[in-house]
């Protein structure tokens, strides 16, 4: 068995504005093991994404502990989240957040040049990238001119041009069709066996969910159970 990269222990999550209290996560244990993919379902609400920002860094935690490849998160200031997320993790959203007056290559490429990376070799690994997701032949098209399944393939090549060691993503089909989402959920399977890297996917798909390894089932910011999954990629036209 693969040894964990993000471990969570005693993990909550509130939030509060005046006498408003909300509990968003309590008492969160997880393990996110090494190559592994995980599914994270719930009812709307459930604290689904607040557990993937909580895990990512991205949201303080009120109480308990996140570590990533065995470094707490708790104690990084700002600048050292940015760097930690910039090197070790990529994200996959719903909506796609392309800057729409760039073009693909633009696209990806962009995080490489904010991080430091010299322009011609942000320009290779941004072009590796792409190709690796089937793009080569729309490196200077601009999102607009990209079906919805393209531009979520640039995402997807966005969050992967840093070569992290684990992509969050949320609901990354819930804006596609049928069949330009089962063209990202066959691509996010062959490449988590092609390059070993986690996922952690937040979807209300059951289909998308039984493909991955294991499933966790949230309900008012508790994990209710987990279940194994098929790890591999599912059929989503029988829905």
């Amino acid at each position: 068995m693969a040894e964990p990269i993000v471990q969570a222990r005693g993990v909550w999550k509130v939030y509060e504005s005046g006498r408003l209290r909300v509990e968003a996560l309590r008492g969160v244990d997880l393990d996110v093991r090494r190559g592994e993919m995980v599914a994270v379902m719930g009812p709307s609400g459930c604290g689904k994404t607040t557990l993937l920002n909580c895990l990512s860094g991205l949201d303080d935690v009120s109480k308990g502990q996140v570590t990533l490849e065995g470094k707490p998160m708790a104690g990084l200031n700002d600048l050292e989240r940015t760097r930690l997320r910039s090197r070790r993790m990529g994200f996959v959203f719903q909506s796609f957040n392309l800057l729409p007056v760039l073009t693909a290559i633009e696209n990806v490429e962009l995080p490489l040049l904010v991080s430091g990376v010299a322009p011609r070799e942000a320009r290779k690994r941004a072009t590796d990238s792409l190709e690796r997701v089937g793009l080569k032949p729309y490196l200077d098209h601009k999102p607009r001119e990209l079906s919805g399944g393209q531009q979520q393939r640039v995402t997807i090549a966005r969050s992967l041009v840093n070569e992290p060691a684990i992509v969050w993503a949320d609901e990354p089909t819930g804006n596609l069709d049928t069949r330009h989402g089962q063209e990202v959920v066959d691509l996010l399977h062959e490449l988590n066996s092609s390059l070993g890297q986690s996922y952690v996917i937040v979807t209300h798909d059951e289909l998308i969910a039984r493909g991955c390894h294991r499933i966790v089932q949230m309900e008012s910011g508790v994990v209710r159970g987990v279940a194994a999954g098929e790890g591999r990629s599912v059929s989503l036209a029988a829905r």
